[in-house]
C-alpha cells in the first residue's frame, strides 16, 4: 500500500501533468470545464476514497479536504503554464522547460500564500497610515486616521 507522500504527491504530478500536455487551447478549455464539472459535483471525492478510504474517517478526516484542494490548485497551475505556453506560441524546447519548471508553482502557492494574504490584508486594512496605528502608538491615534477615514 502507498503511504500518504506518495499519494499526495502522485495525485499533484498527475493531475499537473494532464493539464500541461494539452496540445491546443481548445483541448484545454474542454479539460478545464470537465474537472471543473467534476470537482463542483463532488464526483472528486468519490475518487479520493477509493483511492484513500480512511480519508473521511477519524484522525485523517480532513486528508480528503487537503488533497481535493492540492489536487484542484496543481491542476489550475497547469492550465495556467499550458495556456500561457499556448498564447505566447513558443517553440516545443521552451514549451517543456517551462512547463517542467512549473512543477514548483504550486507548493510555492502553498507555501507562500497564506502570508501573502495577510500582508495584503493589513496593507488594505490600514491604508498609508500604518506608522500611525501600531498598537503601542493606539493611544495617540484616532482611529479615524488608523482606518484611513480624514
Amino acid at each position: 500500500m502507498l503511504d500518504l507522500g506518495s499519494i499526495f504527491l502522485g495525485a499533484n504530478l498527475v493531475t499537473y501533468a494532464i493539464a500541461v500536455v494539452m496540445p491546443t487551447w481548445r483541448w484545454l478549455l474542454a479539460l478545464t470545464l470537465v474537472v471543473a464539472v467534476v470537482s463542483y459535483t463532488g464526483w472528486l471525492r468519490h475518487w479520493i476514497a477509493l483511492l484513500l478510504p480512511i480519508a473521511n474517517e477519524g484522525p485523517g478526516g480532513g486528508l480528503a479536504s487537503a488533497l481535493a484542494l492540492g489536487m484542484i490548485v496543481t491542476f489550475a497551475t497547469g492550465v495556467v503554464v499550458r495556456g500561457l505556453t499556448i498564447l505566447l506560441g513558443l517553440r516545443r524546447g521552451y514549451v517543456v522547460v517551462i512547463c517542467v519548471a512549473g512543477v514548483a508553482l504550486s507548493p510555492a502557492i502553498f507555501v507562500y500564500a497564506p502570508e501573502l494574504i495577510t500582508r495584503s490584508s493589513q496593507l488594505l486594512r490600514w491604508g498609508s497610515s500604518t506608522a500611525t496605528c501600531q498598537p503601542d502608538r493606539l493611544q495617540r491615534s484616532s482611529s479615524a486616521e488608523c482606518y484611513g477615514r480624514h
